[in-house]
């Protein structure tokens, strides 16, 4: 009976699965999944709204202990984003069993201003580097998903 629970845990990424490739008109959440197509708002000709702005300097210390460093994700260059989501996706392994929901929505937020720059600058990186980082936002929410189930079981 030990398979039930990877059972559980890969249940519980199904729905990740069925729309981590489709684009929609809604906003995204904070942490949600950047896809490969350009958002409206970033289309030449088009008016940037407040959601896209650039993230303001950093100064937040969430975001320094998950990233082990302080950078200004709106300065960031494509180069640099795999390690800054690789080290944000190693704070989250180490940490993830002592977070509480706030800490997870926290995360959620760290990683939606990575996938904010991302957006902006993933046709500059090769495609290697833009299948490691969309890995990593898989794990992220993986990981968030199998604590999601945790608790439920728990409960």
């Amino acid at each position: 009976m030990k398979s039930a629970p990877l059972l559980i845990l890969l249940l519980a990424g199904l729905p990740l699965l069925a729309t981590a490739q489709t684009t929609t008109d809604t906003p995204r959440q904070p942490g949600e999944l950047t896809g490969a197509r350009r958002p409206t708002h970033d289309l030449p000709g088009r008016p940037r709204t407040a959601a896209a702005a650039p993230s303001r300097p950093n100064s937040d210390p969430i975001q320094q202990r998950l990233l082990n460093s302080d950078v200004n994700l709106a300065r960031v260059s494509a180069s640099q984003l795999p390690d800054l989501y690789e080290r944000f996706i190693a704070s989250t392994r180490d940490e993830r069993r002592q977070w509480s929901a706030q800490d997870w929505d926290n995360a959620g937020v760290v990683l939606a201003r990575l996938n904010q720059r991302y957006g902006q600058v993933r046709t500059d990186l090769p495609l290697e580097e833009r299948l490691r980082i969309r890995s990593f936002q898989g794990e992220f929410h993986t990981l968030r998903g199998a604590r999601q189930v945790k608790k439920a079981i728990d409960e």
